[in-house]
């Protein structure tokens, strides 16, 4: 009943038109054997001006990435689909949204079918029930697309002031399903292995080299422990109660790796790094 409601909310809130101007295949779909990969792209969606938004919708412009802020996608013939930006750019009137195709996937799905100068329907999310749990240690756990959301609130995190260390552990099957690998280095070199650090953890890798940031399996409590609570201690000053924790994968996944962070001495909500006010 409550999720009934939340649809009809939503469908009867403000969207406007925008326009695709771009689209980048990030990752290329490999099929045909026990490794099947899904593509991955970035979309790139022009801001219009003027437009009026009510409720909780508001403007593209004013989406709080760093808070976790999403747009609403309206799928046709279908509920409106939450996507995080995974860049806004405002002076420039447009922000992107990399996504995953999924086949037959009615929300993707729609996404792929969209050519450069098509337009569809959105509108931004504004979450007026999450706040921001401050600590001076950030650790962001990604599921595979998931680093979608985890690394531009990465990003937010090391630009406020009292983030001291940020790690994020990026969980995948091979290295052919990474992306974003000059967003990464840019930000490793901007901000240096003292506040950044990207950790990556392959489940069916088919060679294991030996690689000080890369980790071969599937996360544990043993992972977590070596990826975060190690370089945790190894900041000066910096204590258990100091880091905050953001999980994004399946409903299943984040709450099996909360559960995880819980049995190591991190439980949610208070190492959670958003919380509800």
């Amino acid at each position: 009943m409550i999720k009934s409601l939340v649809s009809q909310a939503e469908r009867s809130m403000s969207r406007v038109p925008i326009q695709l101007t771009r689209k980048e295949m990030l990752v290329s779909a490999l099929e045909g054997d026990s490794l099947y990969r899904l593509p991955v792209y970035t979309l790139t969606f022009e801001i219009p001006s003027g437009s009026q938004f009510t409720g909780r919708a508001q403007p593209f412009e004013d989406v709080r990435i760093d808070m976790g802020e999403v747009v609403k996608m309206v799928i046709p013939n279908y509920k409106p689909k939450s996507y995080s930006m995974s860049a806004l750019r405002a002076s420039d009137k447009e922000f992107d949204l990399t996504v995953k195709m999924y086949p037959n996937g009615r929300a993707s799905g729609h996404l792929d079918r969209l050519q450069i100068g098509d337009t569809t329907h959105a509108f931004g999310m504004r979450n007026l029930t999450r706040m921001r749990n401050p600590g001076s240690f950030f650790g962001g756990i990604a599921y595979g697309v998931g680093i979608t959301e985890i690394l531009p609130v990465a990003r937010a995190e090391l630009e406020k002031g009292d983030s001291t260390k940020v790690v994020v552990l990026w969980a995948g099957r091979t290295r052919m399903d990474l992306f974003w690998k000059d967003q990464i280095k840019e930000l490793e070199e901007r901000y240096g292995k003292e506040r950044f650090e990207m950790v990556y953890i392959f489940s069916r890798e088919k060679e294991e080299v030996e690689e000080e940031r890369v980790l071969y399996g599937r996360i544990n409590t043993d992972v977590l422990r070596e990826v975060f609570e190690t370089r945790l201690l190894e900041c000066e000053g910096l204590k258990q109660e100091d880091a905050r924790f953001l999980v994004i994968g399946t409903k299943p996944m984040m709450r099996m790796t909360e559960g995880l962070l819980g049995d190591i001495g991190y439980p949610f909500p208070p190492h959670a790094l958003f919380v509800s006010k």
